[in-house]
């Protein structure tokens, strides 16, 4: 029986188990892709908190002012520019900028809640809202709130829950 000199060792990993399958580079260029049309889906407010490279920045305003029918190579251009980037960083960014907007829109669904409690139960929901809110200013709301109960299709009605709506927003700012 012939020993070979180097014990081999079976754990040890091949150079192509290594490398990643065309599978997972097919997922991942699309990953990338994808995180381009995210970030061409954004408004220009937000991609400037996102301190983008320049020519990627210009490159999604181009974009966005391409009819949808001609996006597809502009898609590509995306992808490939990213790719070139630190494209983790940049998700990374884009996910907090929306999360941010998803605050806002939930602090804005509260707000709304208010406003109809503030409508249909008048008197027992100021006093709630001002059980929260101690600084609020109560004649105020109460009057605003009766005024926005009246007749919901009357021009002051409708300016008087556009009112109470900035005060609640004043009051949870």
């Amino acid at each position: 029986m012939i020993e070979p000199d180097d014990p081999i060792d079976e754990e040890a990993p091949d150079e192509e188990e290594l490398r990643p399958s065309r599978t997972q580079l097919t997922r991942a260029a699309a990953a990338v892709n994808e995180l381009g049309l995210q970030l061409a889906r954004l408004s220009p407010g937000q991609l400037d908190r996102l301190e983008l490279p320049e020519r990627l920045r210009h490159e999604i305003d181009v974009w966005q002012k391409l009819k949808p029918r001609s996006r597809g190579r502009q898609n590509r251009l995306l992808g490939q520019l990213l790719r070139g980037e630190d494209h983790e960083e940049i998700r990374r960014r884009v996910e907090s900028v929306q999360g941010g907007h998803r605050l806002g829109v939930q602090h804005e669904k509260v707000n709304e809640r208010w406003l109809t409690r503030l409508v249909a139960e008048g008197d027992h929901a100021v006093e709630a809202l001002m059980a929260e809110y101690p600084e609020a200013d109560r004649q105020r709301l109460r009057a605003l709130a009766r005024g926005a109960r009246q007749d919901a299709e009357a021009k002051k009605a409708k300016r008087a829950r556009r009112e109470l709506l900035r005060a609640i927003r004043a009051l949870r700012a």
